[in-house]
């Protein structure tokens, strides 16, 4: 295969060089580039190891709620989250109508109909009707701005709750009965939770209000600056919420987005209408993701070695020490064109309901906390990105010969883990244009997945192999 494929590539020099109608430059510097090149090839052995991290970054796309049973610790993954809201200006000068106008009276001042927090869900691993509880907290004082938050930070912990504030719990399914079942059978349905905040409402100040709607609808009319943008509006009027599985088991949600929404009926033209306010959790305000397990249970499954695994949103990923010194030895001047190697996994039972992870970042061990901190990408010199493929179910990176060659020359700098890399489960968000699709940002997996990747101390398979192709020149 090696000699086709040098065969090939003489092939195709000769070919483009034929093309043209001046060859004089362009025929000699390939036949000499060919001339003074040695083409060498080596094949080496890759050792692997399971390794458990304790939180991991909380900035995804997405956060999650609910618990479910980890069908291999056999422990209860728990997951909760916190978020803030949007706000601009115009979102309020737009829609909050003038308080003479509003129908609805409470001590004499406009109030609202009723208040809701409504939890959308993207999508869900386990049981639909698994009977399911989240308990809303409110905040006492918003999350700090520019401070990293990880998968085991928890606002009660914190200290960041309201004690005398909003707790209110809500029983629930996936399938939510209170809707029907056209309205749910359709393409536009998004299965939602809803959290009421009608009850009588005490603020900080100690005011009274009948619902939470009313309290916000007061906040616009005696200080609109709050509401100018979405820093103003977390810090003096809504902190933010929490929302803390609290009972049940067996489903898993990722949540879209959260939005609160208070409705109230106005008067005008001599004709009565009923609207709405919407206050949306988004990526432009803080959201963080709570994660509890029990470690015990993880630590016993790093004891199989076997095999490797992959597994979100617990933290275990599979550390690889890439046999550098060999790859490099006798080869000290010469340069590495090729550098692939690829990870199997095992195949998995159809009916789990955790799947493998479809992207995975391969980046140095020593950078396995920044990368993620400073949002970076995958650059393809330092880091990169596999996708799983389904036909062969394997994470294959093709050229990683850069990695090496930076590792091997700054291995003085990088410590005892200077060969050593880690695969990451990823949630990756890209666009696609033109047939090209951009990776825009990577953040680690929070949503439950599993596999197992052929490796490990005992590993009965086939060794995992990096194949190298070195350029000698004579």
């Amino acid at each position: 295969m090696k000699a086709k494929w040098l065969a090939g590539a003489l092939l195709a020099a000769i070919t483009f060089s034929a093309c043209d109608e001046d060859t004089q430059g362009i025929g000699v510097s390939l036949t000499n580039d060919v001339d003074h090149f040695t083409i060498l090839s080596d094949t080496f052995n890759v050792s692997t190891r399971s390794i458990m991290v304790d939180s991991v970054l909380s900035r995804s796309s997405y956060t999650y709620l609910g618990r479910i049973k980890d069908p291999e610790t056999q422990d209860y993954v728990t997951s909760s989250y916190m978020t803030q809201f949007m706000q601009l200006e115009s979102m309020a000068t737009n829609f909050i109508k003038d308080e003479s106008t509003v129908k609805k009276r409470y001590n004499g001042r406009a109030a609202a109909d009723s208040c809701v927090l409504n939890i959308y869900i993207n999508a869900y691993v386990g049981d639909t009707l698994a009977p399911m509880k989240v308990t809303a907290y409110e905040m006492q004082t918003p999350a700090a701005e520019g401070k990293l938050y990880y998968s085991d930070y928890d606002p009660i912990e914190e200290g960041l709750i309201r004690t005398d504030g909003i707790c209110v719990s809500k029983p629930y399914t996936y399938v939510n009965y209170h809707v029907s079942d056209s309205i749910r059978n359709s393409s536009s349905y998004i299965p939602f939770i809803t959290v009421p905040l009608n009850d009588e409402y005490t603020d900080k100040n100690g005011v009274t209000y009948d619902n939470y709607g009313t309290y916000l609808m007061h906040s616009y009319y005696d200080h609109p600056e709050y509401f100018k943008n979405s820093y103003a509006f977390v810090h003096n009027v809504c902190p933010g919420f929490f929302f803390k599985t609290t009972d049940g088991a067996g489903l898993m949600s990722q949540v879209y987005t959260t939005e609160m929404v208070f409705y109230y009926t106005y008067e005008s033209n001599d004709s009565t209408y009923v609207t709405a306010n919407v206050f949306t959790g988004t990526e432009e305000v803080l959201q963080t993701t709570t994660i509890s397990t029990d470690k015990t249970r993880i630590e016993a499954l790093l004891a199989d070695n076997s095999c490797t695994y992959l597994k979100t949103p617990a933290g275990v990923f599979t550390e690889v020490t890439l046999p550098i010194d060999d790859i490099m030895r006798g080869h000290e001047n010469d340069t590495i064109s090729s550098a692939k190697v690829a990870f199997t996994c095992y195949n998995g039972d159809p009916d789990d309901i955790m799947k493998a992870p479809t992207n995975v970042v391969m980046i140095p061990k020593t950078e396995l906390y920044t990368f993620f901190e400073e949002e970076n990408l995958p650059d393809y010199r330092t880091s990169f990105l596999a996708t799983l493929t389904s036909a062969s179910n394997t994470y294959t990176f093709n050229n990683i010969s850069e990695l090496i060659t930076n590792l091997y020359n700054n291995k003085s700098a990088r410590g005892d883990d200077w060969n050593k890399v880690v695969l990451v489960p990823v949630d990756r968000t890209s666009v696609t244009q033109s047939n090209t699709t951009t990776t825009m940002r990577i953040s680690n997996l929070m949503s439950m997945t599993s596999t197992r990747l052929v490796g490990g101390s005992e590993n009965k398979h086939a060794p995992i192999t990096i194949s190298v192709i070195y350029s000698r020149s004579k």
